[in-house]
Formats: C-alpha cells, structure tokens, sequence
C-alpha cells in the first residue's frame, strides 16, 4: 500500500509538473479538475476555464457562461448540463443549440432519432467549425456535419460554443463562422464501473456501461477509460426506426518525466429509414397522413421503407504527445485519422406516395410496373497532423504551429430497379459525350480530395498584469481536386484542381477591469472553400470564384460573482465574396459566382444566478439581423431573435431543470422570401441520486424526462416552390411546399448505477 501510494503522489507530482508547464503551449480553458489532462491542439487560444473549475455558486450550475480570460464570444455547456437536461438520446446537435444565437438543432423524429443541423447566428452548418478534442471534422464534398454520425451525449465532456474565428491557432476549414467544439469526457483517477439504461417513448431504448481503470500501473502513471453503449427506437415518423451502436476508449499514460501521451479511439455504427431526397411534406399530406407520415410497408410504393435505408459507420482515432523540454519550451503534437461510410438505398420517386414506375433494360426499352431506385455511397478517409510549438518569454507566450491534413472521397450512385429480385440495374441515364454506354445506369461516380495546410503565428502579450493582447497571423491553403469517370450533375468525365488561399490577420484583447469583471475585443478574418458542388455541372470549368471571407469585429463584457455570471457581447460581420448561382443556368449546365456580401450584426448575452444554494435562474438571448449589401434586405436561414429561460434545483439527491428555448422569425429564402413563424420547446427533466443503496452500487441515479412538455408542432423548416428571385411570386406560400415539424411531446425515464 505505501508503494502503491509513493507511486501515485509520484505521478501526481509528475502531471501537476506538466499542467503548470505545457499549460504554456495549449489554452487553458481545455483543462478541466483532472489533472491529468493537459488540454487539447486546435482549438481556440483564448484562455477561458471550465466553470467546474470556479468557487462561484452561479458558474458551478451556470448552463452556459464565458470565460473571464475570453476574448471573444463563447458560451461553455458543461457536462453537469448534459446530463441533467438533454435526452440520453441527445447528440450535439441538441446540446449547444441552448447557447445565444443558436437555432435548430431539433430533430424531427425525436430527440437524437435522426440527423440535424445547427445554425449559428444564421450561419448555415458548414460556415463553422465543429471540432473532437481540437480536431476539425466533417464531410469533405463540403465541412458539413452529421450529428448523429460520431459522438452520442455519453462520450461528450463538454461542449464550447465560440462565436467568431479565435485566434490565429483556431484551426478548420470554416473559421469563417466559428466553431462549436466537443471535448472527450475526462479520465477518473479512481477505479469504477457502470451502467445505464433509458427507454420511452416510440419504443426508444438506450443501454451501455463505463469502465475507468483509475490510476494504474507499474508506476502509477496511466489512465484508461471504455465507453459502449446500443440505442435503437422506431422513431415518432412512421416506419422510421433507428438502431446505433458507440465505443469509445481513451487512454492517458505519462512518458518520462516530461511528456503525456493521450490515445483515443470513437467508432460509430448506425441504421436509419429515410428517403435520401427527403423534405418532408405538404399541408394536404399532413392532413391526411399526419405530420409524422415518413414510410410505408406497401412494397407497390416508393415510400416503402425497405427501399429506403442507410448503413452508416465512422471512426475518429488520434494520438497526442504534449512535451515539457525546459527553459519555457514546448511541444504539443496531434496525428488523427478519421473515416465516414454512408451506403443507402432509396427511390427516386420526388412524391413518396408514388407507386410503380418505369425502368430500362440495357438496350434502352421499358420496363413498367418497376420501382425506379439507386443505391448511394459516401466514402472518405482523413488524415491529418496539428503541431504547436511554444516558448513562454517574460512578457508572454509566442506559438507557432501547422495543421495540415489530406483527405480522399469515394462518391457513387447507381440507378436500379428496387422491385426485381435479385436487384438489377436500370440503365436510365441520357448518353452524355465522355460517358461510356455500359455508365447508362450510372449517376456518378466520383473521386475527389483535398490537401490542405494551414501555418500560424501568434503572440500572447501580457501588457500588463490586467490587459493581455494577442496578435497573429494565419495562412490557410487548401487544394481541391476531382478526378470523375461520371461527374455528378453534369455527367461529364472531369479531371482537375482548384487552388484557394487566403493570408489572415488577427488581433484580440481582453482586459480584467477588477476582480471578477473583464471585458474583451476581437478583430478576425475567416475563409471559407468553395465545395466540390460548385464545379459539377456540364459548365463547372467555367466557373472561376473566389473563397467567401469574413472580417469579424466583436466587444463583450464578462462578469463572474458568488452568485452571479453574466456576459453580454456585440458583434458585426462583413461577409464578402457569398457565392451564387449565376442567373440563366440551371443545375445541369450551373455556373457561380462572388455576387456580393452581407452584414450580419447583433447584440447577445447569456446569465446565470443564484437565487439560493440550492436554486437558480437562467436567461439568455440576442437579437440578430443580417442584410444584403445589394438590396438591403434580410438573408435567409437568420432568425431576429433567440431566447432561452431556465431554472434549476439541486438539494440533497434532488435535482430538477426546466428549459425553454425559443428562436424568432426567419426566411427560408433570401431578401425576406417566405417567412417562418417563430417556434419554441420546453424540456422538463427530474431526478434523485440514491448514495450507497446497497448491493453493491455506490450510487443508483434515477431520472425522468419531458421534452417538448407543451406539445407543440411549429414549423421549423419549409421547403418552397416558389423560389425563382425576381419571379412576381418569390417566397409566396404554394401548395406544393413541403414542411417539417417539431416532434411531439416524449418521454424518457433513466437509471444509472455506479459501481
């Protein structure tokens, strides 16, 4: 036992050594009470601390808070957070849309049961960054998301919702936006096992156990965690049932007296009913097939849910060694791999109540009574490297670094007869000249990559001990190329590269005004790459476009007391170069263009307080607006406003939250074409926690929760017929406009036993 103990205080000494160390080379608010986490590389520079870390009253429960050492906006969703008011169902999709300026985020066949997107003051998914640990991730056609891809709520530590580029060491293919970062839960220093279990509504069902090895061994300097977890449900959609399968395993080992090696591995298998061209349905289809009409059973229609699946599986593995070399050097290295398989099947049919259609055999005659259909697969692997090199001087921090990464995409489509058995191919497709006869049943077929790197510099002054300024400078380089036997859209053989850069200047601030109250300024540029959908129509060579950019200028105020944080920020975007199609063409022979810019600019602010030690309340909210620079008008996607009300109860093993979130008018298309109504949600969420119940646990958590506790089905997405700009009835309702709701109320009831 002494040994054992000598042992640990020796691997204690050890990480606390590099904490106060290697803390130098990464941002501090990566690091949470573990003392074995040294932070993570990519993420932003600005310094902020977990609130789990603070005395405060208010930050210990606040859902979301700044930092006092930010210099730009963010809101910090700690893992308290998750798991006292998301569904375990929950993806991150669903957790940061709590923060300001954050919308969407719902999905519409339950909380968790099928993929969202999440805007950012307005910012679509794709124009900012989502990142794992410091990695930037997402599909490489264009740095979209799935959130139901890779990281289910169980394996997510935390969540940073950071509203602007960052620093210079803010990494991604969208810095343009932001970023909305997700940290790995933390190591336990103290071995324990185990369980939980979930079910409700639509027949949901989540099951999974936890191992933490503790400190381990031969000289006490290793961490090992194991995350499993199933989850299958039918869904609230008719026929629409989910099943996923997640592990995760994390590992943390001291090397030498002077380095920590971090190892993690996330894999993620899932399998979903759902048409591929889906989106949703018109008001006559709602009313006569409810809003939940998503698949059928009827083999003689296209909305035959065995004609219409997806197999899905990815994997995200990295591996970090943080350096300690003396004299105010050090080192901080990630080498990370990720891959995405999407392989679905669906119908072609543009109206699901469709019934048999029309084939054709490979000499071009019909076939009638078939079920016209494709098979698709999305197939990309990514590899990548993010270094910092750091040197701590006596007036501050300089840091210098690389990320670079390269990622290859398979993407095919084949068209197929669905109803024949075994399936055959329908060879449908038009001859195109460079596309070979026996590709008639081909869609595309499509190979494309990037290379891309992205070197930084930049220097954390400290003017003083209240004001510290942070300089930097980035350049972002990024290489497309597409090397296509059958080219999506266009149908055409294509070979090339296209070549973007941009040269990046930063400057931030923050200031600590008195103890407890700080205020912070930023001034940011951001690019964004075109995607390979710009260049794959018939006339996609012609089309010669520079990178969207953005100028961010942004101010806030943070202050933190006992009982009391508060934060309120304003911001004003210069969006230049936005891409458009270019009028005239349509999608076959479509070409782009930089048609102008957009001013975005708002007011946001986010508090937390303690009314008792055992109560508190939360609000936030921000007004948002976003104009053309040509018309003046208002752009589509931004909603004027977001708000969100909370309280929280916490006494003895009691706990109890209630969320309302609520997110203002929107367009659904550009210079304030067809208006959306504003919509809202409230989740209601209760538990107690039994400590040393017997047989056995250490502690049996019990928890219920309602989401959508008011029942309502807002609109929140509509799809427009009338959608042509200029036409006399642009963004005027049709009937042939399809829609999707707001799921009703659910229910889940939870326990978690640790042993």
């Amino acid at each position: 036992m002494k040994r054992r103990a000598a042992r640990s205080k020796q691997f204690n000494r050890r990480v606390s050594g590099l904490v106060a160390i290697v803390s130098l080379a990464v941002p501090t608010h990566a690091f949470s009470q573990q003392a074995t986490d040294l932070g993570t590389v990519g993420s932003s520079a600005s310094g902020s601390a977990p609130a789990a870390a603070l005395v405060s009253k208010a930050a210990a429960v606040a859902p979301t808070q700044s930092s006092l050492k930010a210099t730009q906006p963010q809101s910090i969703i700690e893992r308290s957070f998750i798991e006292a008011s998301k569904s375990p169902t929950s993806d991150f999709s669903s957790i940061a849309v709590i923060a300001p300026s954050m919308s969407l985020g719902i999905s519409v066949n339950g909380p968790g049961l099928g993929e969202t997107k999440l805007t950012m003051r307005g910012l679509p998914d794709g124009q900012f960054n989502i990142t794992w640990d410091g990695i930037p991730f997402g599909d490489t056609n264009g740095p979209t998301h799935h959130s139901t891809a890779y990281f289910p709520a169980s394996v997510i530590g935390r969540v940073e919702v950071e509203r602007g580029p960052g620093n210079a060491s803010n990494l991604g293919q969208a810095t343009f936006g932001g970023s909305v970062n997700l940290f790995s839960r933390e190591l336990a220093k103290e071995q324990g096992f185990g369980t939980f279990f979930s079910f409700g509504t639509w027949n949901t069902k989540l099951a999974g156990a936890s191992f933490d090895s503790g400190v381990m061994g031969e000289n006490g300097d290793a961490l090992l965690g194991i995350n499993v977890q199933h989850q299958t449900s039918d869904g609230y959609r008719t026929f629409s049932n989910v099943w996923a399968n997640n592990a995760m395993l994390k590992f943390k080992k001291a090397v030498g007296d002077s380095s920590l090696l971090t190892a993690n591995l996330n894999f993620q298998q899932s399998n979903y009913y759902l048409n591929d061209k889906e989106k949703g349905l018109t008001n006559d289809q709602a009313d006569r097939l409810g809003k939940n009409f998503n698949l059928g059973d009827n083999p003689l229609k296209a909305n035959y849910y065995g004609y219409n699946r997806v197999e899905k599986s990815t994997n995200m593995t990295y591996v970090a060694l943080q350096t300690d070399w003396g004299k105010g050097w050090a080192t901080d290295n990630k080498t990370y791999y990720y891959n995405y398989t999407n392989n679905g099947l669906t119908t072609i049919a543009t109206n699901m109540e469709t019934g048999l259609g029309t084939v054709k055999n490979s000499a071009g005659g019909n076939i009638t009574n078939q079920m016209p259909g494709g098979l698709k697969t999305n197939e990309y692997d990514v590899w990548g490297n993010i270094a910092k090199l750091t040197k701590e001087t006596s007036t501050g921090l300089a840091r210098v670094g690389m990320w670079g990464e390269v990622a290859n995409t398979n993407r095919t489509y084949y068209d197929l007869n669905l109803l024949s058995n075994p399936i055959t191919p329908n060879f449908d497709q038009a001859a195109v000249p460079g596309v070979l006869g026996p590709n008639n049943n081909v869609l595309y077929n499509q190979k494309s990559g990037w290379h891309q790197y992205q070197p930084f510099a930049e220097y954390e002054w400290q003017v003083n001990p209240d004001l510290k300024v942070t300089p930097g400078f980035k350049y972002m380089h990024t290489r497309l190329s597409m090397d296509a036997l059958v080219n999506q859209t266009g149908r055409t053989n294509v070979n090339y590269d296209k070549t973007f850069s941009a040269k990046l200047p930063y400057l931030t601030a923050n200031y600590t005004i008195a103890p407890g109250l700080s205020t912070y300024a930023q001034y940011a540029q951001g690019m964004l790459v075109p995607d390979i959908g710009n260049y794959q129509s018939t006339s996609g060579s012609l089309t010669n476009i520079d990178p969207q950019k953005s100028t961010n200028y942004q101010l806030g105020l943070v202050h933190q007391s006992d009982r009391l944080t508060v934060d309120t920020d304003i911001y004003y975007i210069k969006f230049t170069n936005k891409i458009a199609q270019t009028p005239g063409t349509t999608s076959n022979n479509a070409t782009y263009y930089n048609q102008g810019g957009v001013a975005y600019k708002g007011v946001e602010g986010q508090l937390t307080y303690a009314l008792t030690d055992a109560v508190s309340g939360y609000v936030n909210g921000s007004l948002n607006r976003a104009t053309s620079y040509a018309t003046g008008l208002e752009t589509k996607d931004v909603p004027n406003s977001t708000s969100a009300l909370g309280l929280l109860y916490r006494s003895g093993g009691w706990s109890a939250t209630v969320f309302y979130k609520r997110v203002g008018r929107t367009y659904a298309l550009d210079d304030q074409g067809y208006e959306i109504a504003p919509y809202s949600t409230t989740d209601l969420n209760v538990s107690y926690l039994f400590k040393k119940p017997g047989m056995g646990f250490k502690t049996l958590k019990a928890q219920l929760g309602i989401f959508n506790l008011q029942d309502k089905q807002s609109v929140i997405a509509v799809s427009p017929t009338n959608k042509t700009a200029g036409a006399a009835n642009y963004g005027t309702y049709a009937a042939a406009d399809t829609f999707f709701w707001q799921p009703p109320r659910s229910m889940m009831m939870s326990l978690k036993a640790d042993f």
